[in-house]
């Protein structure tokens, strides 16, 4: 029979890593739209070399599912670096942190999809801001960070606020490599209770009242946006 009180109790237990788990989507947000800008801005330059190293970039990191990115990265990786250190001769181990792992695999895996959010902002402002910041004495720099940035962060906020909400529910896979996370409370939770539809209800609830909180919060940030 399903136990109210064995619900509340896990609930209590997985919410100790909420901090931790906002905390590192926050970073893989960070980093995955920094490398997504970067990926938007060779695009938009259209550099020959670059744009192709971009795109084979972009079709390997969407062409392969997270889980895969995180166990390449975690696994494959660092015995193929064994592998050449001991071909040159040098003894020399490899180990790397999971959480390191998580974030860079995890914005890498992001990445792409902003880059495509950033370069669709850049492309719906009117050509005309160019050539008015041109006409002011600005650099094509000056004017990419004075007046093309400040007009597309509006545009792709919205966005970026979904994102950060479809990470926290991607972290679930954080536990395929030995990271905390939500998911791998509640799998912890319900071996030590023996509960085990009661902990992933606890871990249900706990994302869905998260992503509603959040989405309230977003909304408010969103509405001052546009107002500025």
């Amino acid at each position: 029979m399903l136990s109210g009180t064995v619900i509340l109790e896990d609930m209590r237990f997985i919410l100790s890593v909420v901090p931790f788990t906002l905390g590192t989507a926050l970073i893989v947000l960070i980093f995955g739209i920094l490398l997504g800008f970067v990926v938007a801005a060779v695009r938009i330059r259209q550099i020959p070399v670059a744009k192709q190293i971009a795109r084979v970039f972009m079709d390997y990191t969407r062409g392969i599912p997270l889980v895969i990115h995180l166990y390449l990265a975690y696994f494959i990786l660092p015995m193929a670096i064994d592998g050449i250190c001991r071909a040159l001769g040098i003894e020399q181990s490899v180990k790397v942190s999971p959480l390191a792992v998580l974030v860079v695999a995890y914005a890498f895996y992001i990445s792409v999809g902003q880059s495509e959010n950033i370069r669709g902002a850049f492309y719906s402002i009117d050509p005309g801001q160019w050539d008015a910041a041109y006409a002011s004495g600005m650099t094509g720099l000056q004017a990419l960070l004075r007046i093309i940035v400040p007009q597309g962060v509006t545009v792709v906020v919205p966005v970026f606020f979904n994102t950060f909400l479809g990470v926290i529910k991607g972290l679930s896979l954080a536990f395929t490599i030995g990271v905390a996370d939500i998911l791998s409370q509640a799998k912890l939770a319900s071996a030590q209770n023996a509960h085990y539809l009661e902990a992933y209800i606890a871990a249900a609830l706990i994302y869905w009242a998260l992503c509603g909180l959040l989405d309230v919060v977003f909304s408010r940030i969103e509405l001052a946006f546009k107002k500025w």
